[in-house]
This record gives structure tokens, C-alpha cells and sequence, in this order.
């Protein structure tokens, strides 16, 4: 299906642009003689862009065919990206990051909302896909830009990405979009009905659950990636070369374990799948905290990856399946909360590496998966008493 591989396509453009600063920083930092607090500040922007992006996407949905919001969202990555291959004045890599940031979370806002009403039986598995997809390029680009590096050119990354983009804007504008929804013989496992809430609070009290619950995931695996080596380097004695590697093994696990999901979302439910990874996570974080040894560590990263790979899909069809009809606010709400998550934590995490110990600072992200596990279970707690049938009252 062209609607499904162009869908694929925008979300491996938004796991490179995602992560394309961050593997061409010391060169980017080098060729404009300035510091990291500069690197921070470009990373910064790109992050405000990606959360000013979520409501404007929101807002045209309303006005426009969803082609053509596709379509501007990877014209302005494109455009941004070939623009900065040219290496301009640093004054102007500010708006063009932020407008970066905010076609790729146009993009993801406007993608998810389609899959969600349109592969109704099959959000899960799809969702899968997609984040997949967003994994590949997330670490597909790192090796690219290695590449780059070593041979001179790295701002053809730039250029790369940037061609990307405008071969995705005009492919959106020849193929068609499902307008109703798409039935498939492969389906998610079964799950309980929608609940109905008795009161308005008691229903936007369970979407403020959900909200945290991506600001919290979002905010961890952000955290992870941008610190992971240097936990290794400076709580493990790790050489740097070697704790670079640490970031690849995780974002491998991840591809991994996301590729698994089409196939287990078919057997548990959405709510026993989060469950069981939230749970794992939190353990294997526990463990990583006691550990001392190199390899040791490398294993934990890798089944820590597998076990975080599919909680914000998941996150995301629970969520959409929780509140029928309102898909659409839900998702982009959703989208927000994660790219608030992905800013502020990663610099809040920062900090703490900068004045704690390193086995507090890995003690914290332990603690954010316990927070998440208790968002999972206040959720839990309010739905099962929603479906009981002595509370159903009328959805308001």
C-alpha cells in the first residue's frame, strides 16, 4: 500500500533529522568557534519548534487534506536541511532548526492521527511499523554521518536529508489516502470496550494520566540516548570509543523489540503489554544501578532496549482506544507531551550528571521508570472501576 511505505518513509525522515545535530555536533560546534552551550541552545530551539509544530498540525487537519500538510511538513525539513548544508551565518541556524522541529512533529502528528482512524483493527501493529521505521533512521543516520566525517564532506547529511524531504513532499502529492477504515485479517489482541466515565474530571483526569505518562517515556528514553556513553565512560571506566557503542546496541534492541510488536500486540492486550515492559524496564534499570562490569553493562543495555521499544506506540493506540472519537486530539496531545518530555528531561539529567554521583544520576532514571509504572497503575485502577457496571453512567 503506497499510504503505508510513504507513511513509513515521513517517520525515517523524522528519526534522522531527530538525531542529525546530535552526530554532527563537534564538527557543527568546530566550523561556527563556538562552544557546547551553543549546541544546547540549536538542540533547544529545534525542540520549542517541535512543540509549536503539534498545534499548528492540529489546527490545519481541521482546514486541509491530509496530503498536503504531508507534504508542506517534509518541505520544510527539506528545505531547512538544505539550507543548513550550506553551513549559513549561526543567526540564521536558529529559525531553521526550529522550523526543522516543527515538520517533524507535523509529520508525526498527522501520520499517527491517520493510522489511528484508519487501521482501527490494526493500530498496534502498525504503530509498530512506524516506530520501527523512526528507529532506522535514528540509527542509520549516526553511521551515515560517521561515514561523512571520515571522508570530509559532513554537511552532505545535511543535503541528504534535505532531498529526502522533497521527494516525500511530491510523493504525498500522488498517492491517495484510505478514507474509511481499512479492514485486515491481522488484528490486535482483543481488549475491553471503552469505558464509560461518570464525570468529566474522572475522563480528563485518565488523558492527564496518559499525558504524563509520555512526558515521563519520552523524557527517559531522551535521556538515554543523549547520556548513555557518558554513564558508561564515567560510572563504568568505559573508553570513549568503546561507550559510543552503547548508544548503537540500545537503539539495535530498540529496532528490535519494535519489530517484534506486530506480532505480540496480536497476543497480549495493549494494557498487559505495557505491563510487562514498564515492569521490565524499571528492573533492568534497578540492575544497571548495581552493576560494575563492562560487559555486564552492554547486556542491560541491550535488554533494556527491548524492553522500553514498544511503550510509546502502545502508549499511544491505549490511549486512542480509551477515548474513541477524539483521536485526533488525543494524538496530537500526545505528540506534545513527548517532544516536552524529550526537551526538558535530557537537560534536567544533564544537570544532575554535573553535580551527583554517576550512580544517583542512573538511580534517577530508575526512579522515572517507577513513576511511569505508577502512571500505568493510577490509570489502571480508574478504568477498572469505570467498567464496572454499577459505575457506567453516561460519557460526558
Amino acid at each position: 500500500m503506497p499510504f503505508a511505505w510513504a507513511s513509513y518513509a515521513m517517520y525515517a525522515l523524522a528519526g534522522t533529522t531527530a538525531v542529525l545535530l546530535g552526530a554532527v555536533m563537534p564538527e557543527f560546534l568546530h566550523h561556527y568557534h563556538t562552544s557546547y552551550a551553543v549546541g544546547g541552545q540549536v538542540v533547544f530551539v529545534q525542540a520549542m519548534g517541535f512543540l509549536g509544530g503539534v498545534p499548528l498540525a492540529a489546527k490545519a487537519m481541521r482546514r486541509w487534506q491530509p496530503q498536503h500538510i504531508l507534504s508542506l511538513s517534509a518541505s520544510a525539513i527539506g528545505l531547512s536541511q538544505i539550507v543548513l548544508s550550506t553551513l549559513p551565518p549561526l543567526a540564521a541556524v536558529y529559525p531553521l532548526a526550529t522550523l526543522n522541529g516543527a515538520g517533524g512533529s507535523a509529520l508525526e502528528t498527522v501520520v499517527a492521527s491517520l493510522v489511528m482512524e484508519r487501521m482501527v483493527q490494526q493500530r498496534a501493529i502498525f504503530m509498530s511499523r512506524l516506530e520501527v521505521s523512526f528507529g532506522v533512521g535514528a540509527l542509520g543516520l549516526p553511521i551515515l554521518a560517521g561515514a561523512l566525517i571520515s571522508l570530509g564532506p559532513w554537511r552532505l547529511a545535511f543535503l541528504g536529508i534535505g532531498l529526502a524531504g522533497l521527494s516525500l513532499a511530491f510523493w504525498w502529492q500522488v498517492i491517495a489516502v484510505p478514507r474509511e477504515p481499512v479492514a485486515s485479517q491481522h488484528r490486535d489482541a482483543g481488549m475491553d470496550g471503552p469505558p464509560s466515565f461518570a464525570t468529566r474530571s474522572t475522563k480528563h483526569g485518565v488523558l492527564a494520566i496518559f499525558l504524563y505518562m509520555t512526558l515521563i517515556y519520552v523524557g527517559l528514553e531522551a535521556s538515554i540516548n543523549s547520556f548513555l556513553p557518558s554513564l558508561f565512560t564515567i560510572g563504568l571506566g568505559t573508553p570513549p570509543a568503546t561507550a559510543a557503542l552503547s548508544a548503537s546496541t540500545f537503539w539495535a534492541a530498540m529496532v528490535i523489540g519494535r519489530v517484534s510488536i506486530g506480532w505480540l500486540a496480536r497476543i497480549l492486550r495493549y494494557d498487559h503489554y505495557l505491563w510487562a515492559s514498564i515492569s521490565l524496564s524499571f528492573t533492568i534499570l534497578t540492575a544497571f544501578t548495581l552493576t560494575h562490569d563492562q560487559a555486564l553493562g552492554f547486556v542491560l543495555v541491550f535488554a533494556l532496549g527491548l524492553s522500553m521499544a514498544p511503550v510509546y506506540s502502545v502508549l499511544m493506540v491505549f490511549a486512542n482506544h480509551t477515548f474513541p472519537g477524539m483521536t485526533r486530539t488525543v494524538t496530537s496531545l500526545l505528540t506534545a507531551s513527548a517532544g516536552m518530555g524529550g526537551a526538558v528531561f535530557p537537560a534536567l539529567l544533564g544537570l544532575a550528571l554535573n553535580h551527583l554521583p554517576v550512580t544517583w544520576v542512573i538511580w534517577l532514571l530508575a526512579a522515572l521508570a517507577g513513576m511511569l509504572w505508577m502512571g500505568l497503575f493510577s490509570a489502571s485502577v480508574v478504568l477498572r472501576h469505570a467498567r464496572h457496571p454499577s459505575g457506567r453512567l453516561d460519557n460526558s
